[in-house]
């Protein structure tokens, strides 16, 4: 087994960590224009607690479902990754646009921009181009 692979795999979910740090500021600056609404209302008029409310809870259930999405990016990427490991070692076939028709041992399986590459006999193919197995 390749443990540059495994190396990559968690470079790629450094990847996702930093696109949870944008989120992260899409959250903080959704909170900042609410705490700028707040304090820019009416003091004779205010902002009415129901309303308040319900923007407090629109705002958590934006989160739990920004949470939702990245648990289950994660988890495809993990899939996609165990499907590729398992055929280490397994003769496939592949076909692709960029490296024509493959066949043999795969020899690595890895994440490259969000998708699972197989090396056989030196060229990559994406998981995807998998025409054939065999053990």
């Amino acid at each position: 087994m390749n443990t540059q692979s495994v190396g990559q795999a968690r470079n790629a979910s450094a990847g996702a960590v930093e696109q949870n740090s944008s989120r992260s500021l899409e959250r903080d600056s959704f909170m900042q224009l609410l705490l700028l609404q707040m304090r820019s209302q009416d003091p004779m008029n205010p902002m009415d607690s129901a309303q308040m409310f319900n923007q407090m809870a629109q705002l958590t259930s934006l989160e739990q479902l920004w949470d939702i999405r990245d648990l289950m990016s994660q988890a495809n990427t993990t899939q996609q990754l165990g499907q590729g490991a398992m055929l280490l070692g397994r003769f496939v076939e592949a076909a692709s646009q960029k490296t024509g028709r493959v066949s043999g041992l795969v020899d690595e399986a890895r994440m490259v921009s969000g998708q699972v590459m197989l090396t056989i006999g030196g060229k990559q193919v994406r998981l995807e181009d998998v025409l054939s197995v065999k053990s």
